[in-house]
């Protein structure tokens, strides 16, 4: 190893010093020599071919670009640049008895505004280097519960009366739009009462079966034409839920309106089959795809928050399977329900409106029925 005496390091150090702050000296002067020209450039452009209808003698449209400079320092500012690259780029101004600037004149001022514009855009978006401090979203609250007291938080409705979150370019996280108030602090607060109260120690709970094969009624205006047919001894599903005219889209269990009565996973046993996939009507009448295998979900429903066969605020899906076309068969879901929940049966994948579909069927098919012009019995 060569030694070095400590006047060489220094030496060697100083130099370094020196060479990278002539360097950044160098950088910043040609930027801000950049910057003047880009100034100087539409300031010109400014004076030579606007301020003779636009300045503070003449105001045509309600606009003075006098005081109109680079760079962008307000949103009016910002405002006003992208309504002249507008009128530049679409050869709208200046009017056509003024004087005109050649194509590399326009182009160059346009180029000029709209690199001032992406600049001022990220001056005004951002923090200055400030860690801005923001409270969760009601999506992450939600999951931040859900994984502090290890349960399911879904099936509560626990953000229910938070209110609602605004978004930013539909983007829930932004700390500007997320505002804080005394009845959203109020609100954590429940909340997070509730929450514990939840997960306190419970006294052991007997098992206990439930059994249904009939009294299966479903919305009232179905209900003639099950009784008549099936003597409510099926529970049918026609539409997909939370549709324009609601018919069809929920099975509940009528007879287990009360729900269950402690909250917790429940194994529920459901003898299901799909029929009439497949067939030769037009698929574009009911808008989906026979090919995919019919589906049967699970969601929970709770009578005291709401008519049973219509759309709740509170209604994850729990569980889903595959319907098979051939036979009946038993399908097992192992779903989390609340105190006071029943469940509900839902086809996510059917038809939109049922309603629609059958009159549409009617009509383009009736010479398949047998008394066409009697149209559908109730």
């Amino acid at each position: 190893m060569n030694a070095m005496s400590v006047p060489q390091v220094l030496r060697y150090l100083l130099l370094l010093v020196v060479v990278i702050s002539c360097g950044s000296l160098h950088t910043d002067n040609a930027v801000a020599t950049e910057r003047d020209k880009k100034k100087a450039d539409v300031g010109k452009f400014i004076r030579t071919f606007c301020a003779d209808c636009h300045g503070d003698d003449v105001q045509e449209g309600e606009r003075n670009f006098d005081l109109f400079k680079l760079p962008i320092k307000t949103v009016a500012q910002l405002i006003t640049a992208d309504e002249m690259i507008d009128q530049l780029t679409l050869k709208l101004m200046p009017p056509s008895d003024a004087s005109q600037p050649d194509d590399q004149q326009r182009v160059k001022l346009i180029t000029h505004l709209r690199e001032a514009i992406a600049e001022a855009r990220g001056r005004f978006d951002s923090t200055g280097g400030r860690t801005v401090i923001r409270r969760l979203s009601n999506r992450e609250y939600e999951n931040t519960m859900a994984a502090l007291f290890n349960r399911r938080v879904d099936t509560l409705g626990l953000t229910a009366d938070f209110p609602k979150d605004a978004t930013s370019h539909h983007i829930d996280t932004i700390g500007e739009t997320l505002v804080t108030s005394g009845f959203l602090l109020d609100e954590y607060f429940q909340a997070a009462s509730r929450m514990v109260d939840l997960r306190l120690g419970k006294p052991p709970t007997e098992e206990k079966q439930w059994h249904f094969t009939n009294n299966f009624r479903q919305y009232e205006e179905l209900s003639g034409s099950h009784k008549s047919v099936f003597n409510y001894n099926f529970l049918c599903l026609y539409e997909q839920p939370n549709t324009d005219t609601r018919q069809g889209g929920y099975g509940h269990i009528e007879d287990f309106l009360e729900g269950v009565p402690v909250s917790g996973l429940y194994d529920i046993e459901v003898h299901a089959q799909a029929l009439h996939r497949d067939t030769h009507y037009d698929p574009k009448i009911f808008r989906i795809d026979f090919t995919e295998p019919f589906q049967i979900g699970v969601v929970p429903g709770d009578v005291t928050k709401g008519h049973i066969h219509y759309p709740q605020s509170v209604e994850p899906v729990l569980g889903k399977a595959i319907v098979p076309d051939d036979k009946p068969e038993w399908l097992t879901f192992r779903v989390w329900l609340e105190a006071g929940q029943t469940p509900r049966f839902i086809f996510p994948n059917g038809p939109y409106e049922s309603r629609a579909s059958v009159i549409a069927t009617n009509q383009r098919y009736k010479d398949e029925f047998k008394n066409p012009n009697t149209g559908v019995s109730r």
